[in-house]
């Protein structure tokens, strides 16, 4: 072999070398995440070709009782930097899985903007509401240095006001602002009228995922929105009750069913504290189910596979239900398991995923490793799930408040 053949054939070997190196390291950062929490003794394992793990020097170091907190950094073979990622130790969590049904009785705090009127008064069409800026899914907070918390509330202020300006403050994209809005008199209905809609409340059935031994809870593994705008609805006051499950609709692609039950009469057994994109979470006065305590299993610790959940179909008491872990997404916030159902008895009853078992606990290994949370429209034997671990982390924030 010549020189210059040599030379060639080493220039393409390093070329699809680099390359390969590159497309690794460009797959690794982004499928290993930037935070970590592990369990007292244990590391955190990638599994991943070449992919090695060494503690960021020069930092602060903790005392002898502490906990590991600290940053490392992940490379390739030790050579090529891939990422910074935090690792944090904590002690072992234990909650009770639940699967049981609840009732939530929702109030917001204000009122949400759920659509925008005209109002026909003596200068024709118009909408007072629109003229202030108002915009669906806006959250109307006080009205003349007035908190408002229902729609009869601002309705009666509008009323009685013959037509004055009212102040008006209200949020939107979680930010304040302030407007004056200046009401228009209906020939219709003989008032004064600002033109616009609003919801002050929300009720419906869950799931309740789990809850810890001190009585706090976490269900739903999504967020209660308006049923009109789909916002978040901002949380003012809220209380669960037990419920009962007296009827399910089947799902089918494209219609997707649902569990259909009754409150107890029995009296609220907790209150909601939080109302966020991975679930509601309070604190429950009396406990809702009797399973043994088990583990949260950590993000990393979730694995493509069977499965169980516990959800409940008649009554109130949860059945075990087999289902299979197709794939399982680090990247998003909330929808990190895409799930099938398996179980032939959940199939036969249900059709798979109906609405009211959101909130379903996952549990693999024996552990609680994530809630179920939507059902595929097209394919109701699929849908998504959440990390227990983000959920737990979530509702251990009710401690501060």
């Amino acid at each position: 072999m010549n020189c210059k053949k040599f030379i060639r054939l080493f220039a393409v070997f390093a070329i699809f070398s680099a390359s390969a190196i590159m497309g690794l390291v460009s797959y690794y950062s982004i499928i290993v995440q930037d935070n970590y929490m592990v369990y007292s003794g244990q590391n955190v394992k990638f599994n991943l070709f070449g992919a090695r793990l060494s503690e960021v020097e020069n930092q602060i170091p903790a005392s002898s009782n502490a906990k590991c907190d600290k940053n490392f950094n992940l490379s390739l073979f030790g050579i090529v930097p891939i990422k910074k990622i935090h690792i944090k130790e904590l002690d072992k969590v234990k909650v009770i899985p639940c699967g049981a049904p609840f009732g939530v009785k929702f109030l917001a705090d204000g009122v949400m903007v759920v659509d925008i009127k005209n109002v026909s008064g003596q200068n024709g069409e118009k909408s007072p509401a629109k003229e202030a800026g108002l915009k669906i899914g806006d959250v109307i907070t006080s009205v003349n240095g007035k908190k408002v918390s229902s729609n009869n509330q601002l309705r009666e202020i509008v009323s009685a006001g013959g037509g004055k300006v009212i102040n008006l403050k209200y949020q939107r994209d979680f930010k304040e602002h302030k407007t004056q809005l200046k009401p228009e008199y209906s020939n219709k209905d003989e008032k004064w009228l600002a033109g616009l809609w609003v919801r002050d409340s929300s009720a419906g059935i869950g799931t309740l995922t789990f809850f810890t031994e001190s009585g706090i809870f976490g269900g739903l593994g999504h967020p209660i929105c308006d049923v009109d705008t789909g916002n978040i609805m901002p949380l003012g006051s809220g209380e669960i009750v037990g419920a009962c499950i007296n009827e399910v609709k089947q799902g089918s692609a494209g219609c997707p069913g649902e569990v259909c039950g009754t409150f107890s009469g029995d009296g609220p057994i907790g209150n909601v504290k939080i109302n966020d994109d991975c679930g509601l979470f309070g604190k429950l006065t009396k406990p809702i189910c009797s399973h043994e305590p088990v583990l949260i299993g950590l993000k990393q610790e979730a694995m493509i596979g069977k499965a169980s959940i516990y959800s409940t179909l008649a009554g109130n008491i949860p059945k075990k239900y087999e289902i299979e872990i197709e794939s399982i997404d680090f990247s998003h916030k909330t929808r990190n398991y895409v799930l099938k159902i398996t179980d032939k008895e959940l199939l036969k009853s249900a059709g798979g995923i109906v609405q009211g078992m959101s909130g379903s606990p996952i549990i693999q290994n024996g552990k609680l490793i994530g809630a179920v949370t939507h059902v595929f429209v097209n394919d109701p034997t699929r849908g998504y799930g959440v990390f227990a671990e983000t959920m737990v982390e979530k509702s251990a924030k009710i401690l501060n408040q």
